[in-house]
């Protein structure tokens, strides 16, 4: 996966790069170990995630995010897409990502950029825990 950065052009400076008709493994890893996450939302489309392992430190999640059906989007526009997850005990974790959905057959757009691997997120539960506030965001 690859993102681009585009500046102050659209509403975040950062696009994330996807295909239209792709399935994406979806690896979520939390800490500490003793948090459950129940459901993930990508884009209006839920993510079953399976937990994949679990100690008192960390807990591992992995889901599939298909983009079956997703409308390519048109040139030089940006697409916001609804992330969420829902965790038992401490609310909700929500965030938008900037993203730019390719047509499948148009795939070598999609990989110029930056290569990465992961977005980390520092977050916190509020006060009535019903929601997680965002500290921090690293590519």
């Amino acid at each position: 996966v690859y993102f681009k950065v585009d500046g102050q052009r659209f509403g975040q400076n950062r696009t994330i790069k996807l295909l239209t008709g792709a399935k994406y493994k979806i690896e979520v890893t939390l800490r500490p170990g003793t948090v459950q996450a129940t459901t993930m939302g990508i884009g209006g489309v839920n993510v079953p995630l399976e937990e994949k392992s679990r100690d008192a430190q960390v807990v591992s999640y992995t889901g599939i995010y298909d983009t079956e059906g997703v409308p390519h989007t048109k040139s030089g526009e940006r697409q916001p897409i609804q992330v969420n997850m829902q965790f038992n005990d401490i609310g909700v974790f929500e965030t938008v990502w900037q993203v730019k959905f390719y047509n499948y057959h148009k795939r070598d757009h999609c990989q110029w950029g930056n290569s990465f691997g992961c977005i980390e997120y520092e977050c916190k539960p509020n006060e009535t825990r019903s929601l997680m506030w965002i500290n921090k965001e690293t590519f």
